[in-house]
Protein backbone atom coordinates (compact mmCIF):
# COMPACT_ATOMS: atom_id res chain seq x y z
CA UNK A 1 0.00 0.00 0.00
CA UNK A 2 1.74 2.99 -1.14
CA UNK A 3 -0.04 6.67 -1.40
CA UNK A 4 1.77 9.92 -0.97
CA UNK A 5 1.98 11.03 2.61
CA UNK A 6 2.83 14.72 2.27
CA UNK A 7 4.42 16.93 -0.58
CA UNK A 8 5.34 20.40 -0.21
CA UNK A 9 6.09 23.49 -2.46
CA UNK A 10 9.82 25.06 -2.18
CA UNK A 11 11.39 27.69 -4.40
CA UNK A 12 14.56 25.45 -4.70
CA UNK A 13 15.68 21.92 -3.39
CA UNK A 14 18.27 23.32 -0.70
CA UNK A 15 18.98 22.42 2.58
CA UNK A 16 16.67 24.33 4.43
CA UNK A 17 13.59 23.65 2.48
CA UNK A 18 14.66 19.92 2.93
CA UNK A 19 15.12 20.36 6.52
CA UNK A 20 12.07 22.29 6.89
CA UNK A 21 10.04 19.65 4.74
CA UNK A 22 11.45 16.83 7.06
CA UNK A 23 10.75 18.67 10.16
CA UNK A 24 7.28 19.17 9.34
CA UNK A 25 6.68 15.79 8.21
CA UNK A 26 8.04 14.49 11.82
CA UNK A 27 5.39 16.97 13.02
CA UNK A 28 2.48 15.80 11.67
CA UNK A 29 3.79 12.58 12.78
CA UNK A 30 3.87 13.23 16.04
CA UNK A 31 0.51 14.96 16.14
CA UNK A 32 -1.35 12.11 14.63
CA UNK A 33 -0.06 8.95 16.58
CA UNK A 34 0.24 8.11 20.00
CA UNK A 35 3.91 6.89 19.68
CA UNK A 36 6.22 7.83 16.80
CA UNK A 37 7.19 4.65 14.86
CA UNK A 38 10.21 3.56 14.04
CA UNK A 39 10.37 4.22 10.27
CA UNK A 40 12.04 2.82 7.49
CA UNK A 41 12.91 6.30 4.86
CA UNK A 42 14.50 5.30 1.14
CA UNK A 43 15.61 8.32 -0.78
CA UNK A 44 18.20 9.27 -3.10
CA UNK A 45 21.70 9.85 -1.51
CA UNK A 46 21.63 13.64 -1.18
CA UNK A 47 23.65 15.24 1.81
CA UNK A 48 20.47 17.48 2.29
CA UNK A 49 18.36 14.55 2.66
CA UNK A 50 20.48 12.60 4.55
CA UNK A 51 21.19 15.54 7.16
CA UNK A 52 17.46 15.79 7.56
CA UNK A 53 16.41 12.40 8.03
CA UNK A 54 19.53 12.24 10.76
CA UNK A 55 18.09 15.31 12.57
CA UNK A 56 14.77 14.78 12.39
CA UNK A 57 14.02 11.02 12.97
CA UNK A 58 17.15 9.62 14.66
CA UNK A 59 15.49 6.21 15.26
CA UNK A 60 14.67 5.42 11.31
CA UNK A 61 16.01 3.06 9.37
CA UNK A 62 17.51 4.81 6.44
CA UNK A 63 18.18 3.61 2.77
CA UNK A 64 18.81 4.55 -0.62
CA UNK A 65 17.11 3.78 -4.12
CA UNK A 66 18.27 0.73 -5.69
CA UNK A 67 17.40 2.55 -9.13
CA UNK A 68 20.16 5.00 -7.88
CA UNK A 69 22.72 2.67 -6.35
CA UNK A 70 22.16 0.45 -9.33
CA UNK A 71 22.67 3.37 -12.08
CA UNK A 72 25.79 5.06 -10.19
CA UNK A 73 27.44 1.11 -9.71
CA UNK A 74 26.47 0.66 -13.56
CA UNK A 75 28.00 4.08 -14.44
CA UNK A 76 31.35 3.45 -12.99
CA UNK A 77 32.12 -0.17 -14.09
CA UNK A 78 30.34 -0.33 -17.45
CA UNK A 79 30.70 -4.31 -16.88
CA UNK A 80 27.59 -6.38 -17.55
CA UNK A 81 29.16 -9.47 -16.03
CA UNK A 82 29.96 -6.79 -12.76
CA UNK A 83 26.42 -5.42 -12.58
CA UNK A 84 24.68 -9.28 -12.73
CA UNK A 85 26.69 -10.25 -9.99
CA UNK A 86 26.07 -6.57 -8.19
CA UNK A 87 22.50 -7.64 -8.40
CA UNK A 88 22.56 -11.35 -7.21
CA UNK A 89 24.49 -9.29 -3.83
CA UNK A 90 21.48 -7.01 -3.67
CA UNK A 91 18.79 -9.69 -3.80
CA UNK A 92 21.11 -11.83 -1.23
CA UNK A 93 19.11 -12.94 1.76
CA UNK A 94 22.07 -13.70 3.80
CA UNK A 95 25.08 -11.76 5.10
CA UNK A 96 27.15 -15.38 3.38
CA UNK A 97 25.34 -14.92 0.12
CA UNK A 98 26.09 -11.38 -0.06
CA UNK A 99 30.25 -11.65 1.04
CA UNK A 100 30.21 -14.47 -1.69
CA UNK A 101 29.00 -11.99 -4.45
CA UNK A 102 31.11 -9.43 -3.14
CA UNK A 103 33.99 -11.77 -3.43
CA UNK A 104 33.30 -12.90 -7.07
CA UNK A 105 32.67 -9.25 -7.89
CA UNK A 106 36.73 -9.12 -6.59
CA UNK A 107 37.88 -11.57 -8.72
CA UNK A 108 36.40 -9.43 -12.03
CA UNK A 109 37.31 -5.84 -11.05
CA UNK A 110 37.97 -3.77 -7.32
CA UNK A 111 34.67 -2.78 -6.20
CA UNK A 112 35.69 -1.97 -2.31
CA UNK A 113 36.17 1.58 -3.30
CA UNK A 114 33.26 2.29 -4.69
CA UNK A 115 31.55 0.06 -1.56
CA UNK A 116 33.45 2.66 0.58
CA UNK A 117 31.06 5.55 -0.74
CA UNK A 118 28.16 3.49 -0.98
CA UNK A 119 27.86 1.31 2.61
CA UNK A 120 26.04 -1.81 1.80
CA UNK A 121 24.03 -1.87 4.68
CA UNK A 122 22.10 0.49 3.06
CA UNK A 123 21.23 -0.92 0.36
CA UNK A 124 21.70 -4.39 0.31
CA UNK A 125 18.67 -6.90 1.36
CA UNK A 126 20.91 -8.71 3.49
CA UNK A 127 22.81 -6.04 5.68
CA UNK A 128 19.74 -3.43 5.70
CA UNK A 129 18.33 -3.54 9.16
CA UNK A 130 15.23 -1.65 8.77
CA UNK A 131 12.41 -3.57 7.07
CA UNK A 132 10.85 -2.69 3.42
CA UNK A 133 8.31 -4.83 2.86
CA UNK A 134 9.40 -5.52 -0.86
CA UNK A 135 10.09 -2.04 -1.62
CA UNK A 136 14.06 -1.02 -2.62
CA UNK A 137 12.78 1.93 -5.01
CA UNK A 138 11.07 5.03 -5.40
CA UNK A 139 8.51 3.62 -7.33
CA UNK A 140 6.16 6.03 -6.59
CA UNK A 141 8.17 8.90 -7.74
CA UNK A 142 7.66 8.10 -11.52
CA UNK A 143 3.68 8.74 -10.63
CA UNK A 144 4.38 11.81 -8.80
CA UNK A 145 6.69 13.17 -11.28
CA UNK A 146 3.77 12.80 -13.82
CA UNK A 147 1.66 13.95 -12.04
CA UNK A 148 3.44 17.02 -10.65
CA UNK A 149 4.35 17.50 -14.53
CA UNK A 150 0.13 18.58 -15.50
CA UNK A 151 0.09 21.19 -12.78
CA UNK A 152 4.02 22.64 -11.92
CA UNK A 153 3.26 25.68 -14.13
CA UNK A 154 0.18 26.35 -12.75
CA UNK A 155 -0.47 29.10 -9.33
CA UNK A 156 0.42 27.25 -6.23
CA UNK A 157 -3.17 27.16 -5.30
CA UNK A 158 -3.90 25.51 -8.20
CA UNK A 159 -1.06 22.95 -8.14
CA UNK A 160 -2.01 22.24 -4.79
CA UNK A 161 -5.90 21.72 -5.40
CA UNK A 162 -4.75 19.52 -8.60
CA UNK A 163 -2.71 17.11 -6.37
CA UNK A 164 -5.71 17.26 -3.67
CA UNK A 165 -8.28 16.29 -6.69
CA UNK A 166 -5.58 13.66 -7.69
CA UNK A 167 -5.12 12.01 -4.27
CA UNK A 168 -9.05 12.21 -3.76
CA UNK A 169 -9.48 10.03 -7.28
CA UNK A 170 -7.08 7.65 -5.91
CA UNK A 171 -8.39 7.19 -2.55
CA UNK A 172 -11.95 6.56 -3.80
CA UNK A 173 -11.28 4.31 -6.45
CA UNK A 174 -8.83 1.45 -3.81
CA UNK A 175 -12.08 1.86 -1.34
CA UNK A 176 -13.86 0.62 -4.30
CA UNK A 177 -11.49 -1.65 -4.95
CA UNK A 178 -10.79 -3.17 -1.62
CA UNK A 179 -14.41 -4.14 -1.01
CA UNK A 180 -14.45 -6.58 -4.29
CA UNK A 181 -11.35 -8.43 -2.49
CA UNK A 182 -12.77 -11.59 -0.63
CA UNK A 183 -9.23 -13.49 -0.20
CA UNK A 184 -7.51 -13.19 3.33
CA UNK A 185 -4.39 -11.35 1.60
CA UNK A 186 -4.45 -8.62 -0.94
CA UNK A 187 -3.89 -9.77 -4.74
CA UNK A 188 -0.14 -9.12 -5.23
CA UNK A 189 0.25 -11.13 -1.75
CA UNK A 190 -2.08 -13.64 -2.30
CA UNK A 191 -0.31 -14.80 -5.67
CA UNK A 192 3.07 -15.06 -4.16
CA UNK A 193 2.09 -17.05 -1.11
CA UNK A 194 0.09 -19.46 -3.68
CA UNK A 195 3.70 -19.82 -5.78
CA UNK A 196 5.72 -20.38 -2.30
CA UNK A 197 2.89 -22.99 -1.26
CA UNK A 198 3.93 -24.62 -5.14
CA UNK A 199 7.51 -24.47 -4.16
CA UNK A 200 6.58 -26.07 -1.09
CA UNK A 201 5.64 -29.00 -1.69
CA UNK A 202 8.91 -31.32 -2.81
CA UNK A 203 10.08 -30.50 0.56
CA UNK A 204 10.51 -32.81 3.50
CA UNK A 205 9.15 -31.77 6.75
CA UNK A 206 10.81 -32.78 9.48
CA UNK A 207 8.98 -31.60 13.07
CA UNK A 208 11.42 -30.92 16.28
CA UNK A 209 8.84 -29.60 18.82
CA UNK A 210 5.52 -27.66 18.42
CA UNK A 211 6.54 -24.41 16.46
CA UNK A 212 10.15 -25.44 15.37
CA UNK A 213 10.64 -27.70 11.75
CA UNK A 214 13.51 -28.90 9.73
CA UNK A 215 13.37 -28.66 6.18
CA UNK A 216 15.15 -30.23 3.71
CA UNK A 217 15.12 -30.58 0.22
CA UNK A 218 17.96 -31.73 -2.30
CA UNK A 219 20.02 -28.57 -1.80
CA UNK A 220 19.90 -27.65 1.72
CA UNK A 221 18.42 -27.51 5.13
CA UNK A 222 16.29 -24.72 6.54
CA UNK A 223 15.26 -24.41 10.15
CA UNK A 224 11.57 -22.84 10.46
CA UNK A 225 10.00 -21.19 13.92
CA UNK A 226 6.69 -20.77 13.34
CA UNK A 227 5.66 -18.86 16.63
CA UNK A 228 9.21 -16.19 15.84
CA UNK A 229 7.69 -15.97 12.59
CA UNK A 230 11.33 -16.95 11.09
CA UNK A 231 13.28 -18.58 9.19
CA UNK A 232 17.02 -19.38 8.29
CA UNK A 233 16.60 -18.20 4.96
CA UNK A 234 15.11 -15.15 5.85
CA UNK A 235 13.22 -14.32 3.16
CA UNK A 236 9.79 -14.74 5.82
CA UNK A 237 11.82 -12.34 8.05
CA UNK A 238 12.41 -9.49 5.42
CA UNK A 239 9.63 -9.46 3.09
CA UNK A 240 6.98 -10.31 5.85
CA UNK A 241 5.42 -13.27 3.49
CA UNK A 242 5.57 -16.79 4.46
CA UNK A 243 8.56 -18.60 2.31
CA UNK A 244 8.43 -22.26 0.68
CA UNK A 245 10.02 -23.41 3.76
CA UNK A 246 7.36 -21.79 6.42
CA UNK A 247 4.92 -22.51 4.27
CA UNK A 248 5.65 -26.54 4.42
CA UNK A 249 5.83 -26.26 7.82
CA UNK A 250 2.60 -24.76 8.40
CA UNK A 251 1.14 -26.97 5.84
CA UNK A 252 2.11 -29.76 8.11
CA UNK A 253 0.10 -29.22 10.35
CA UNK A 254 -2.82 -28.03 9.11
CA UNK A 255 -2.43 -24.16 9.57
CA UNK A 256 -2.77 -21.59 6.67
CA UNK A 257 0.02 -20.07 5.38
CA UNK A 258 -1.77 -16.78 4.77
CA UNK A 259 -2.60 -15.65 8.09
CA UNK A 260 0.97 -15.72 8.85
CA UNK A 261 1.67 -12.91 6.78
CA UNK A 262 2.47 -9.41 7.99
CA UNK A 263 -1.06 -7.49 9.05
CA UNK A 264 -0.14 -4.76 5.77
CA UNK A 265 -0.43 -7.54 3.57
CA UNK A 266 -4.10 -8.09 5.06
CA UNK A 267 -7.23 -6.70 3.03
CA UNK A 268 -8.60 -6.02 6.37
CA UNK A 269 -5.67 -3.21 6.80
CA UNK A 270 -5.92 -2.57 2.53
CA UNK A 271 -9.85 -1.82 3.62
CA UNK A 272 -8.72 0.73 7.16
CA UNK A 273 -5.94 2.20 5.18
CA UNK A 274 -9.09 3.83 2.24
CA UNK A 275 -11.71 4.10 4.94
CA UNK A 276 -11.38 7.12 5.37
CA UNK A 277 -11.84 9.81 2.05
CA UNK A 278 -10.49 13.16 1.24
CA UNK A 279 -13.44 15.39 1.66
CA UNK A 280 -13.60 17.54 -1.32
CA UNK A 281 -13.52 21.40 -1.49
CA UNK A 282 -16.15 23.77 -1.79
CA UNK A 283 -15.78 26.50 -4.78
CA UNK A 284 -13.89 29.72 -3.50
CA UNK A 285 -17.29 31.54 -3.76
CA UNK A 286 -18.23 29.42 -0.32
CA UNK A 287 -15.40 30.27 1.16
CA UNK A 288 -15.13 32.83 4.86
CA UNK A 289 -13.67 36.62 4.01
CA UNK A 290 -10.02 36.32 4.47
CA UNK A 291 -10.37 38.53 7.77
CA UNK A 292 -12.22 36.50 9.10
CA UNK A 293 -10.78 35.73 12.50
CA UNK A 294 -8.06 38.05 12.03
CA UNK A 295 -8.02 40.98 14.82
CA UNK A 296 -7.73 44.00 13.48
CA UNK A 297 -9.22 43.97 9.84
CA UNK A 298 -11.53 45.55 8.60
CA UNK A 299 -12.03 44.33 5.25
CA UNK A 300 -10.55 41.85 2.48
CA UNK A 301 -9.42 44.91 0.98
CA UNK A 302 -7.17 45.79 4.23
CA UNK A 303 -5.20 42.52 3.47
CA UNK A 304 -2.40 42.37 1.14
CA UNK A 305 -0.83 39.64 0.21
CA UNK A 306 2.55 39.51 -0.90
CA UNK A 307 3.79 37.20 -3.30
CA UNK A 308 7.12 35.15 -1.75
CA UNK A 309 11.30 35.78 -2.86
CA UNK A 310 12.57 33.72 -5.30
CA UNK A 311 15.66 33.93 -6.46
CA UNK A 312 16.06 33.46 -10.02
CA UNK A 313 18.66 31.01 -11.62
CA UNK A 314 20.92 32.56 -13.95
CA UNK A 315 20.66 31.80 -17.41
CA UNK A 316 17.59 30.97 -19.58
CA UNK A 317 14.81 29.30 -17.73
CA UNK A 318 15.06 25.26 -18.59
CA UNK A 319 12.32 23.16 -18.91
CA UNK A 320 11.98 20.18 -16.61
CA UNK A 321 11.59 16.91 -18.55
CA UNK A 322 10.56 13.84 -17.05
CA UNK A 323 13.02 11.21 -18.49
CA UNK A 324 11.08 7.89 -18.19
CA UNK A 325 13.42 5.63 -18.82
CA UNK A 326 15.83 6.74 -15.95
CA UNK A 327 12.34 5.97 -13.66
CA UNK A 328 11.69 2.63 -14.74
CA UNK A 329 12.33 -0.44 -12.24
CA UNK A 330 14.93 -2.17 -11.87
CA UNK A 331 14.69 -5.53 -13.38
CA UNK A 332 15.01 -8.18 -10.93
CA UNK A 333 17.25 -10.63 -12.31
CA UNK A 334 15.38 -14.15 -11.09
CA UNK A 335 17.73 -16.96 -9.08
CA UNK A 336 17.26 -20.57 -9.00
CA UNK A 337 16.30 -21.79 -5.55
CA UNK A 338 17.04 -25.18 -6.12
CA UNK A 339 20.67 -24.91 -8.15
CA UNK A 340 21.29 -20.69 -7.40
CA UNK A 341 21.66 -20.35 -10.95
CA UNK A 342 20.92 -17.09 -12.02
CA UNK A 343 18.17 -16.56 -14.71
CA UNK A 344 15.21 -19.04 -14.35
CA UNK A 345 13.19 -20.21 -10.91
CA UNK A 346 12.76 -22.82 -8.84
CA UNK A 347 9.50 -24.29 -10.84
CA UNK A 348 12.08 -24.35 -14.38
CA UNK A 349 14.84 -25.71 -13.12
CA UNK A 350 16.13 -28.33 -15.22
CA UNK A 351 17.56 -30.53 -11.89
CA UNK A 352 13.75 -30.52 -11.02
CA UNK A 353 13.59 -33.67 -13.13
Amino acid sequence: MMFPLAFGVVDSESDENWMWFVSELRKMLGVNTDKMPILTILSERKPQVVEAVEANFPTAFHGFCLRYVSENFRDEFKNPKLLNLFWSAVYALTAAEFDSKVNEMMQVQDVMPWLGRFPPNLWAIALFEGIRYGHFSLGITEILYNLSLECHELPIVQTVEHIRQQLTCWFAERCNMAQSYNSVLVPSAEKLVSEAISDSLCYQVLRANKVEFEIVSSERTNIVDTQARCCSCRRWQIYGLPCAHAVAALLSCGEDPRLYAHDCFSVMKYRETYSQPIYPIPDRSHWNNLSSGLQGVGSKADVMLIPPKIRRPPGRPKMKILKMESLKRPKRIVQCGRCHLLGHSQKKCLLRS
